[in-house]
């Protein structure tokens, strides 16, 4: 390096580029402000009066003016993002929905290529900056995943329809409806994710009813029983890996999604073949999931049923990240099967299911079997058992899935799930009601900042405004890469099949030389093998699990800071954790006999144990792994991708603020609009939502 260089390293500020990073730093933002120049140059057009038009008109007014204001939302990102290294922009010296998103992918690409592995041509990035130009890099990519949302989606649904569909189905979204039309009209676009997803939250009005019990326990005969048809097969284990829900539909239909992200309608007779253990061995055709639409009149009103896997063994490990295992829903019914005594594994099923706030049901299955003394003994007995293992009141509701006992079973639909339904409907509108009213509070002190120019909710330096920045642009950052970083983690754990056998022969090992035993049996050598399965994946899962909460505690303290009350919850996240997929075997391996080789030294015993596991599992777990791997890569993309909407719908709306309160909003504000529509929202506390959207109309 020339010594004048070396002497500008060695005085380099923390965070700070050099010259070579900040010149590609600006050019890059410079090469972005041009495609988004042709963004807007195509809008115009589009609704040009010219006889000679270029493009087809299919974007209203109205839209246009939101998508100019994530333009200049994007601009005032591009700013922040060079102004951070003590940067100025240089003085100024380009269907219609298919062009901007040509030009989209074109920014995107551009900002893909800010990131610190791209920037080594231009020399190493230091390490004091690599999770700030991160953060950047994501933050611009969180507005281009809103545009293109906003072009893919609310252009052919537009969201002040599906409030006005939610309006006529007895909803009552007035207020809600009253932001969006303000929300456009100002430019604030960035409320519109969080609007979309009350929207969404409201349009979603099933209850979840999920399913539990060991294999063989009724499961399928009862929901079958249930729905009055014969959907799920009877007799038959299924697939611990794959649960399957049913759901209203005006025809018996299905269909299943793959691990590689496949969707196939499938008729229901193929559903054995897919679902069940005699059908698809190990899932080696790697189900993650089957839908069941059935035209029964007990899931009309928007029950959901989820026949899932047993938890099996994991229901007594008692783990924490064995919550992850279950599914998300908003009531659990636990079946034990009247011919079979309470096990330990019902227990932890149970446990887990109230760790996780689930609220559950015990039904005692097959009741049909047991004379009325007898029921009545094994209902007090589940009832006294689950009270001294975990102090738990629990009432226990005989059913049968017998023709001539259907009325246990109209019984408990009727008396139990019904009312529930009900109850859990109304908790839901109650819960968006609040969050409607925190986004009104949140609106009101965005438009009061705009007109008023106060500093955040109390004056404040330059500098705090600075420090909350960097946070939002840190915790972006971390939660985007975390898109890539396991996806890299889970592919190469599908790819490493002998790790996973060695550890297995390892253990089986040690276990050998301390028990002096001569014989492994086939269950311990699967019960290692998920284990060590299990501990293969949960480095990249816990931290997952660090940046999630992370990244809300740390919004919650930004909101805090800012006198906001809309921050995310810990709860908000944990649920994205949910459904996660679980590794089975297919077949047992077989029970390794070691009679002399037990005596022989270390190595000779391991290469026994590793060459029998091989010639009893063979390219088996290999293929078992791998797809087990490729599951948890889908799931985590979707993890993810979830986590940065909640993440991104929070903080986009705190950096707007900041720029408000720096005054660096680049809108040109109407001021007598956004007094009116301030105006209308303050009096939206105190009388009916309807009468001010009338109020606005006229």
């Amino acid at each position: 390096m020339p010594e004048r260089d070396h002497k500008a390293e060695m005085i380099r500020h923390a965070g700070e580029l050099n010259e070579y990073q900040k010149t590609r730093l600006r050019i890059t933002c410079q090469y972005i402000d041009k495609l988004l120049s042709d963004v807007a140059d195509i809008l115009h057009a589009a609704t040009s009066p010219s006889p000679f038009p270029r493009y087809i008109v299919d974007i209203s007014p109205a839209q246009i003016r939101v998508l100019e204001d994530y333009i200049r939302r994007f601009r005032t990102q591009l700013v922040r993002t060079i102004t951070w290294q003590d940067m100025k922009p240089e003085s100024p010296d380009i269907p219609a929905t298919r062009a901007v998103l040509t030009n989209l992918a074109f920014v995107d690409i551009a900002v893909e290529e800010l990131k610190p592995s791209y920037m080594r041509g231009s020399g190493t990035v230091p390490e004091d900056a690599v999770d700030e130009l991160n953060g950047a890099v994501h933050e611009l990519r969180s507005l281009i995943t809103g545009m293109e949302r906003y072009l893919k989606q609310e252009l052919t649904t537009d969201l002040e329809k599906r409030l006005q569909r939610l309006e006529k189905a007895g909803l009552d979204v007035n207020l809600l409806r009253l932001i969006e039309q303000i929300v456009t009209r100002n430019g604030l676009v960035e409320f519109r994710p969080r609007i979309d997803t009350l929207a969404a939250r409201l349009e979603d009005d099933g209850f979840e009813l999920a399913l539990f019990g060991r294999v063989s326990s009724g499961k399928s005969s009862l929901l079958n029983a249930l729905l009055g048809t014969n959907v799920l097969p009877v007799g038959i284990n299924p697939i611990t890996a794959v649960p399957t829900k049913l759901r209203y539909g005006p025809e018996l239909k299905a269909a299943v999604a793959y691990g590689d992200g496949r969707s196939e309608a499938i008729s229901v007779k193929e559903l054995s073949r897919l679902v069940t253990e005699q059908g698809n061995p190990g899932n080696l055709k790697n189900v993650v999931r089957a839908l069941v639409e059935v035209p029964s009149p007990r899931l009309r009103q928007g029950v959901l049923l989820v026949d899932t896997p047993g938890l099996g063994s994991l229901a007594t490990r008692g783990a924490a990240e064995t919550l992850a295992y279950l599914p998300s829903c908003d009531l659990a019914l636990l079946l034990i099967d009247a011919g079979t005594t309470l096990s330990d594994e019902d227990i932890g099923t149970l446990r887990l299911l109230y760790e996780a706030g689930i609220p559950a049901l015990v039904l005692l299955s097959k009741a049909d079997l047991l004379a009325e003394g007898d029921l009545h003994r094994a209902i007090n007995y589940i009832h006294d058992h689950v009270k001294r293992a975990l102090n738990l009141d629990v009432t226990v509701h005989p059913i049968s899935a017998v023709p001539r006992y259907s009325i246990l079973l109209d019984q408990f639909f009727e008396r139990e799930l019904l009312p529930r339904f009900e109850e859990a409907r109304a908790l839901r509108e109650a819960s968006v009601a609040r969050k409607i009213g925190s986004l009104r509070e949140a609106v009101i002190a965005a438009m009061e900042s705009s007109l008023r120019r106060e500093k955040v909710s109390a004056p404040q330096a330059l500098e705090d405004l600075s420090e909350l920045e960097t946070q939002l642009r840190v915790i972006t950052g971390e939660v985007g890469e975390q898109r890539t970083a396991l996806d890299h983690a889970f592919r190469r754990f599908a790819e490493s099949p002998d790790q996973v056998m060695d550890a297995v022969v390892q253990q089986a090992a040690n276990w050998v030389r301390s028990t002096s035993n001569t014989q492994i049996p086939s269950l311990q050598l699967s019960e290692w093998i998920h284990d060590v399965t299990e501990k293969s994946v949960q480095q990249p899962l816990s931290r997952l699990k660090e940046i999630g909460q992370r990244a809300v505690a740390s919004l919650q303290a930004i909101a805090k800071k800012m006198g906001r009350n809309d921050a995310p919850s810990q709860e908000d996240f944990d649920l994205l954790l949910r459904d996660l997929p679980r590794f089975e075997l297919a077949n047992l391996p077989e029970t390794i006999g070691l009679s002399r080789w037990s005596m022989l030294g270390e190595g000779m015993l391991r290469s026994r144990i590793r060459s029998s596991l091989r010639e009893s599992m063979g390219p088996h777990l290999r293929d078992e792994l791998h797809l087990y791997g490729l599951a948890l890569s889908q799931w985590a993309q979707q993890v993810v991708r979830k986590l940065e909407m909640l993440v991104n719908s929070h903080a986009d709306a705190y950096r707007a603020q900041l720029d408000r309160a720096k005054g660096i909003s680049g809108k040109v504000m109407d001021s007598r609009q956004m007094e009116a529509d301030l105006e209308l929202l303050l009096r939206g506390g105190l009388i009916k939502a309807a009468t001010l959207i009338e109020a606005q109309q006229t």
